[in-house]
């Protein structure tokens, strides 16, 4: 064979592979066929194993069936110190005190909500593959998941959640507010569909969470919550990081089973929002009392929901937690910073006697917080009159903003800069007050 054959055949080669390359590919089997009868018998539900460990059922809507996992729980089941049926007990005014919510939500009327998805961007490309719903049910706690088997089972799935949610009125959920449920509500607008429970009070507890335990914790994620707070420790769970590739991989494959570590995940993540909405709720309720488990909350943690009272203009809950938590001791805050937050407390319930015997007590131990200075020259200037003690107090002060600014060097210029400013002023304004 002469060269010139040898290209003509490696060229017809290369154009056959090239056409190969360009013809669209059969998609992998997915481990279901949609020619089959989707329901059972009177549009029951039809049981459907997608694999091992991915057994539930068929669920049909008007869009087609979505396919359902459902768990039940005891309400006496602990996860952590507490019964998951520990929020029922408690008392209606709990929530709005945790989570600025209506007065009218409801916890027994509330979904748990927690979703996996095709990514962490939102917007359009991005699909909820797994929509996890957690509610009180009689004496059980229901985990129902929907798993999205393909795209254009999407409102199949949708319909099947809005029919379940349908019974309830208020929302919880783990920065759902900022990703689970706008994500959600996109979902639905893009299938036509009218989000359900528009305008529901919407308890967040990622936001509550961070304000009582992010300065002691560093990381508020639900995960790390779990074992610091409610003592749980998950064995072999699958790093969210991984969830959207596994998912992809299955929608490629047709192979569901690595995929059962995620729906366990997911509904490690609704019973653990339960019960921390349990744990966070009885703070609230009972701050200075024992808990269920016989123990008393610490003093970080009594600084931190005295924080949270303070926030909610609960000023004489603020006052008991923050006093309290003086006796029992702070580790994440120094005694200058607790003080300072009881005495503005104390300054704002328009209780100024207890909030001057904090300021003149820390002035005569003397250290380096330069607050209680100030703020006794203020009562001094502005309640009692007494133009020279407050110049004298702000001179003190001076002195302390020197030795501030000689050991660090941010914002101590500024802070020197202003006490010497105010203490200007109040040499002028004796002045004019002694003519």
């Amino acid at each position: 064979m002469d060269l010139r054959e040898r290209l003509r055949l490696l060229k017809a080669a290369g154009a056959a592979r090239a056409a190969a390359d360009r013809a669209p590919r059969a998609a992998a089997p997915l481990p279901f066929d949609r020619a089959r009868p989707q329901t059972g018998p009177a549009g029951e539900p039809l049981p459907f194993r997608l694999c091992d460990g991915l057994e539930g059922e068929l669920v049909p809507t008007g869009a087609g069936s979505a396919f359902r996992l459902e768990s039940r729980h005891p309400l006496t089941e602990h996860r952590g110190p507490l019964p998951l049926g520990w929020p029922l007990d408690l008392p209606a005014a709990v929530w709005p005190r945790l989570g600025r919510v209506a007065p009218e939500f409801d916890i027994r009327r509330a979904v748990f909500l927690d979703t996996e998805t095709t990514g962490l961007a939102g917007g359009t490309g991005t699909y909820a593959f797994l929509v996890g719903l957690g509610f009180f049910e009689g004496d059980h706690f229901v985990v129902r998941q929907y798993f999205l088997r393909d795209y254009p089972e999407e409102e199949a799935m949708l319909a099947a959640i809005e029919a379940d949610v349908a019974p309830f009125t208020c929302l919880v959920t783990f920065n759902g507010k900022s990703f689970d449920w706008p994500l959600l509500e996109t979902r639905f607008r893009m299938a036509r569909r009218r989000p359900p429970l528009a305008g529901a009070p919407h308890l967040d507890l990622l936001h509550p969470a961070r304000r009582l335990w992010r300065d002691r914790l560093g990381s508020c994620s639900l995960q790390d919550l779990e074992r610091n707070v409610l003592g749980e420790y998950r064995v072999g769970d699958v790093p969210g990081s991984q969830i959207p590739a596994l998912y992809f991989e299955y929608l490629r494959t047709g192979d569901a089973s690595p995929l059962a570590g995620v729906v366990e995940h997911n509904r490690l993540d609704i019973l653990s929002l339960a019960a921390l909405a349990g744990r966070m709720g009885q703070m609230v309720a009972d701050p200075l009392g024992p808990t269920p488990d016989g123990e008393l909350l610490c003093g970080d943690d009594l600084y931190q929901l005295g924080r949270l009272f303070e926030a909610r203009g609960l000023l004489a809950d603020a006052l008991a937690c923050y006093q309290e938590a003086r006796v029992r001791g702070a580790a994440s805050v120094t005694e200058a910073v607790l003080l300072r937050r009881l005495s503005f407390a104390y300054k704002r319930a328009r209780e100024q006697r207890q909030a001057v015997a904090i300021w003149e007590q820390m002035v005569e131990s003397g250290g380096l917080a330069l607050f209680p200075y100030i703020e006794l020259a203020k009562y001094h200037e502005h309640v009692t009159r007494r133009y020279d003690l407050a110049e004298a107090l702000t001179a003190r002060a001076l002195a302390v903003a020197e030795q501030r600014r000689s050991l660090t060097a941010a914002g101590g210029q500024a802070e020197y800069r202003e006490v010497l400013h105010r203490l200007e002023r109040l040499r002028r304004k004796r002045q004019r007050s002694s003519v």
